[in-house]
């Protein structure tokens, strides 16, 4: 018998006033949620551990949040609140998250360090995959279409 897929979802894919410097793409929540309609796969909403730390803020890099005191212990303790939440649902499940493109906690592939972008996960993902085994698809809000298509095929092939 094959597991169940279960889908987790960066944060502000589904709220993105928690973007940060007021970042907003028309649209883009609302394609997602028609392609994941088509799907029967639960979804939860990840907490995003940036605007719970700080709120609404300015845009960094990844270099900068390391340098804001106690962000990354922060980012650890609230990925163990997440596992103690869902643990009894997902522990048996095919984990799926959507990540973020470039985004400095969210990011399965790479991160802005200073101003270069450079292989690399973001300091959310790395502490959610230290108690999941997760299998990342990324959305890029800058290539609202091409993500969604990605993510179509990516749950094509990895839903039962």
């Amino acid at each position: 018998m094959k597991k169940k897929s279960f889908l987790l979802l960066s944060h502000c894919l589904l709220n993105q006033l928690t973007r940060a410097g007021g970042s907003y793409t028309e649209g883009a929540t609302k394609k997602l949620l028609s392609l994941l309609s088509q799907y029967d796969i639960p979804v939860y909403q990840l907490p995003c551990p940036e605007y719970i730390f700080m709120g609404p803020r300015e845009k960094r890099t990844q270099d900068a949040w390391e340098r804001v005191k106690g962000f990354k212990n922060f980012c650890s303790e609230l990925a163990e609140k997440v596992k103690e939440e869902i643990w009894d649902i997902v522990h048996d499940k095919n984990l799926i998250m959507v990540a973020i493109s470039r985004s400095p906690c969210c990011s399965a592939s790479e991160v802005y360090r200073g101003d270069r972008i450079i292989e690399g996960k973001g300091l959310w993902v790395e502490e959610l995959e230290k108690r999941f085994k997760l299998n990342i698809i990324e959305f890029d809000f800058k290539k609202v279409e091409e993500s969604l298509k990605n993510i179509n095929e990516f749950l094509k092939k990895r839903t039962f």
